[in-house]
């Protein structure tokens, strides 16, 4: 069977008695049965006898050499038959209804006439759910920061060092009565190490987000819950001017974190990014607006 080139509802390869849903590069797990209904049966009348007129003599004439009682008994007891009706046929369902696929044929994608349980783009392809999407962006986050310590270890280990030990120090004093002194404790912290590894995560972050998406259609946490990024309004991997566009307000926000005076207000914006999706009708959070795109149900296609 030849694999569609476009997303929609085509005829199952695995079973033809239903829809399933293809998103432009592979089958998905959405199937919809077929609409069918068979065609209702002609009346059937009941058999009759015969009558013993003979052909091309008017109905109710006296045959030659016949009685006349005996006709009028044989007009009284017998009628004429009627056209012969043909048997009832049953109709496949594809026959009824103009413009549905028939055996064998790809039809365009009919996504937008049939019902769906969840919100989808305009095309017809179902969304993640919300928690699908905290599932994958906490798996993501844990991967990032990994990565980040270890290509930024040096700053992160100088912008720290300090830091421990004071903080050390300040449960010692702690423990024996002292105040701890807790000016003494955010001092030890060195900002330009700081503010160095926070350039390094940022870059590890874009990267991250930039290869995977072009690369997979997904980042490794979206794979592992069974999710991807597409365009809303065209199925498929993003490119890497796509890619780029839906990390820029993360971006921006993650620099407005380090900004002294900009640092909370970036703060709530980005909570509010991470929450917008969870009420959105269209499920986007606000850097998917930005982006134009959404996070979908099914498999990144492969390579």
């Amino acid at each position: 069977m030849q694999t569609p080139t476009h997303a929609g509802w085509f005829d199952d390869p695995e079973d033809a008695e239903q829809l399933r849903y293809f998103d432009g590069v592979v089958w998905t797990k959405h199937t919809t049965p077929r609409s069918t209904r068979q065609a209702a049966p002609a009346p059937v009348q009941p058999s009759q006898p015969a009558s013993s007129v003979p052909p091309g003599q008017p109905y109710g004439a006296q045959q030659p050499g016949a009685q006349p009682g005996a006709q009028s008994g044989a007009q009284s007891g017998a009628q004429r038959p009627l056209p012969p009706t043909a048997p009832p046929q049953w109709q496949h369902p594809n026959q009824q209804f103009p413009g549905s696929p028939q055996p064998g044929q790809w039809m365009p994608p009919a996504y937008g006439g049939l019902p769906t349980a969840q919100p989808s783009t305009p095309d017809g392809q179902p969304l993640a759910s919300y928690w699908q999407r905290v599932g994958a962006f906490i798996l993501d986050w844990v991967v990032q920061g990994v990565l980040a310590a270890i290509v930024g270890y040096y700053f992160l280990a100088k912008a720290m060092g300090d830091y421990v030990d004071q903080f050390n120090t300040m449960v010692g004093n702690a423990e024996s009565g002292r105040q701890p002194d807790l000016t003494a404790l955010a001092d030890s912290i060195d900002t330009r190490a700081l503010m160095a590894y926070s350039v390094v995560a940022i870059a590890v972050f874009v990267l991250y987000q930039t290869f995977f998406l072009t690369r997979f259609g997904a980042t490794p946490g979206k794979l592992a819950v069974g999710i991807r990024v597409r365009l809303r309004d065209r199925p498929g991997r993003l490119s890497t001017g796509e890619a780029l566009r839906r990390v820029a307000l993360p971006v921006v926000l993650f620099v407005g974190q380090i900004v002294p005076l900009l640092g909370v207000l970036a703060l709530l914006v980005r909570v509010l990014d991470l929450l917008w999706a969870s009420w959105d009708p269209q499920k986007q959070a606000l850097h998917d607006k930005v982006g134009r795109t959404n996070v979908v149900v099914g498999r990144a296609p492969r390579p």
